[in-house]
């Protein structure tokens, strides 16, 4: 069963529920299995970042003015733009619900690595842009 989407955010040009539907639709089974609801909201109340997981409540918040809010119209626009960095943030907090758990790994470690995982079979034709853009971020976070 998918979890439920609850959309309580202002307008930002992009229809976020949508792209979060879609994610959630084509993640696999297995990672999205036990999540009660993901909750978009415009603002974090105390400055999270981009997105949390709550996980006694199994709930993702994804916090839109911080993910989107910054981007121009023009990249707004592109709609893969908006995609991968909605998309990322929700995959990223897909994987600390799938390794809630587990106490051995370093679980920020993970989900900055499998984030991707999450929302690539979402992607359809633009799976080879995605992962151009994933590997772009990925040499900057080295240097």
């Amino acid at each position: 069963m998918y979890p439920k989407i609850i959309a309580a955010y202002g307008e930002y040009g992009v229809n976020i529920g949508k792209i979060v539907q879609r994610i959630i639709k084509y993640a696999p089974e297995e990672s999205i299995q036990g999540l009660n609801a993901v909750r978009i909201v415009d603002k974090s109340p105390d400055n999270k970042g981009f997105a949390c997981y709550l996980k006694d409540h199994r709930e993702i918040y994804l916090f839109v003015e911080d993910i989107i809010g910054w981007q121009p119209w023009l990249l707004k626009k592109t709609i893969i733009f908006p995609y991968l960095t909605i998309g990322l943030a929700l995959g990223h907090e897909i994987d600390h619900h799938v390794n809630r758990d587990n106490k051995i790994i370093d679980k920020e470690k993970s989900a900055e690595k499998n984030a991707l995982k999450y929302i690539y079979p979402s992607l359809g034709v633009f799976k080879p842009l995605a992962m151009l853009f994933y590997f772009f971020f990925k040499s900057r976070q080295r240097n």
